[in-house]
């Protein structure tokens, strides 16, 4: 049972005491009208309902965490689509098959079908079922695009004519076997970063090497892809954004992307991101920890968010990040990049500068990079060597209509 003291609330007292003071000094009361004024009104103010207490906002992490990925899930993808029934095409010429694994691959299949239109040549997009969770935010910016399931294959006559993936692996792997073993022209194209080598990564993937013809978006892709037949078409998306006006932050802020995902090198997470932090302390510049959407750790900190690193960079001074597509996208926004690699990782994409970024081993190392790092250099001119050869530049001939060329190829035209 609670004592009477823990009932009365601060309110009550007030008015008791304020209720005292008036009596005492009203002349025309005598003692025991005071007295019972004041009784009375004390009686009344402890049977008064208590004011609920002030709410104090306390950041506990997990809620802040949770708020914050919901904020921004909601403001970069504020529709819910669905896909459509995977439907007989009907007669005339077959469709193209299009197949997004990731959200940043839908510029580059929907510019890649817009131009097949043009030529008038049919197209579907469709998406499996294990990246649909991944990939159907980002159909907010096409409400009109119609989105089809995966076709299933028999031994019929497939529905489309040729399918080109954005990845041969993973769950699209059978799928792209199936494909072959019908006869169906296979064509992949590589978005972003990748590990041609396994280098890093806890089972032999080969990426790339199951297609009968692989889009490559430079000359390092078409390098690494050796006894492969490729053809050098560029990125939609990375080559847009080169295009663009450039874009940076006007106070110091370290964008860390922290990307530790898909069982790759996780044992090395905690010495990555101490060194990372560590290092940006010690510079004195300020942070903020972006977490991969397929991040499994939980970091214990109030500078984490789910906010993309994509979203962050028009307002970072810098990129920190170890092997990821995000650097190719800060460099072709304009934004420094640093390649922090304490953990010793071995894929190649990243290990020769060509004078285009900084590496670093140790938190004193990325420290000093960070302090030579001067706002009025013109970051795309010193990462321009670098990035043209990993992403092939064409004002006049752009990405799509390469890609396309190469699909019309396929088709036997």
């Amino acid at each position: 049972m609670r004592s009477i003291r823990s009932e009365i609330s601060p309110r009550a007292v007030a008015i008791v005491v304020g209720a005292g003071l008036v009596a005492l000094a009203w002349d025309g009361l005598g003692p025991a009208a005071r007295a019972g004024m004041v009784l009375g009104l004390g009686i009344i103010a402890i049977l008064l309902p208590p004011r609920p207490p002030t709410q104090q906002v306390t950041d506990d992490g997990e809620s802040r965490d949770v708020l914050d990925q919901i904020t921004a899930d909601i403001s970069r993808h504020p529709w819910d689509p669905t896909t459509l029934p995977w439907l007989p095409t009907g007669p005339g010429p077959k469709p193209v098959l299009l197949v997004p694994a990731a959200d940043y691959h839908l510029v580059e299949v929907v510019a890649m079908a817009r131009e097949l239109a043009k030529r008038e040549i049919p197209t579907r997009i469709a998406i499996g079922a294990s990246p649909w969770d991944r990939t159907w935010p980002a159909l907010a910016a096409y409400p009109d695009l119609d989105v089809y399931e995966m076709p299933e294959l028999t031994e019929d006559d497939p529905d489309f004519s040729v399918v080109l993936v954005m990845k041969d692996t993973g769950t699209l792997g059978p799928f792209v076997d199936r494909c072959r073993a019908l006869g169906i022209p296979t064509l992949g194209k590589v978005e972003g970063a990748q590990d041609f080598w396994d280098a890093d990564t806890p089972e032999e993937r080969r990426p790339y090497r199951n297609l009968d013809h692989v889009l490559c978006q430079g000359e390092f892709d078409a390098n690494a892809l050796q006894g492969t037949r490729s053809t050098v078409v560029g990125s939609t998306r990375l080559e847009r954004l080169w295009w663009a006006p450039p874009v940076t932050g006007q106070a110091p802020l370290a964008v860390i992307n922290l990307n530790f995902v898909y069982g790759v090198r996780t044992r090395d997470r905690s010495q990555w991101l101490e060194t990372a932090t560590a290092g940006c302390d010690q510079a004195g510049v300020p942070y903020v920890i972006s977490v991969h959407p397929a991040e499994k750790a939980r970091i214990d900190s109030a500078r984490v968010t789910s906010v993309s690193a994509s979203r962050l960079l028009p307002r970072s001074t810098v990129l920190i990040s170890r092997f990821s597509t995000m650097p190719l996208e800060a460099m072709a926004r304009g934004v420094p990049f640093v390649y922090h690699n304490p953990h010793g990782e071995t894929v190649g994409t990243y290990a020769e500068p060509m004078g285009a970024f900084d590496v670093t081993d140790s938190s004193r190392a990325l420290a000093a990079a960070l302090g030579a790092i001067d706002p009025s250099q013109d970051t795309r001119r010193r990462a321009a060597s670098f990035f043209t050869h990993h992403v092939d530049v064409d004002r006049s001939h752009r990405s799509e209509l390469r890609g396309a060329d190469v699909v019309v190829s396929a088709l036997g035209g």
